[in-house]
């Protein structure tokens, strides 16, 4: 199997298959109404549609990037939407755009050759092997901090 079809396959079991380390991104907000969405937590700076939102943007950049066209990337603004409107059927959308800003960018993965995994894409930082790992952590890193906002992080029993 190539290297690029086995990343392809992680991006997109990570996101909305069976993730190795729990729920995927989509799982994650399966019970997420567009009240819980677009409430500010006291203690963090974003709610969880800004973080759909900015998933979204970050899959739909690293696929610019990919096919060549990426504009500056200017950190804090580039990818963090302003939500104006919070009703339900605007959350649904939003959600609709995240899943197939991913499927988008699989697709798009799938289709590229190994050689290009060592070679460095513009506006980024590394080789896009790194930058493509780099796509799939950040997604689970928000999905981390959307199932801590939306109380669905399940206790895990300590042992000894």
């Amino acid at each position: 199997m190539r290297e690029i079809t086995r990343i392809a396959s992680l991006l997109q079991q990570t996101f909305e298959g069976c993730a190795y380390y729990g729920p995927s991104v989509v799982k994650t907000l399966e019970n997420v109404t567009a009240d819980v969405a677009s409430r500010k937590p006291l203690w963090s700076a974003h709610t969880i549609w800004e973080l759909v939102a900015h998933i979204t943007a970050e899959l739909n950049y690293a696929r610019s990037v990919i096919e060549g066209d990426a504009g500056p990337w200017i950190e804090g603004i580039t990818t963090w939407k302003t939500i104006t409107d919070n009703s339900e059927d605007s959350w649904r959308e939003a959600i609709q755009d995240l899943i197939i800003a991913n499927r988008t960018f699989v697709q798009i993965v799938k289709g590229l050759d190994d050689a290009i995994l060592n070679q460095q894409p513009i506006r980024v930082r590394g080789p896009y092997y790194l930058m493509l790992h780099g796509v799939m952590h950040h997604s689970i890193y928000h999905s981390g901090q959307i199932s801590l906002l939306s109380g669905q992080m399940t206790t895990v029993k300590k042992t000894t």
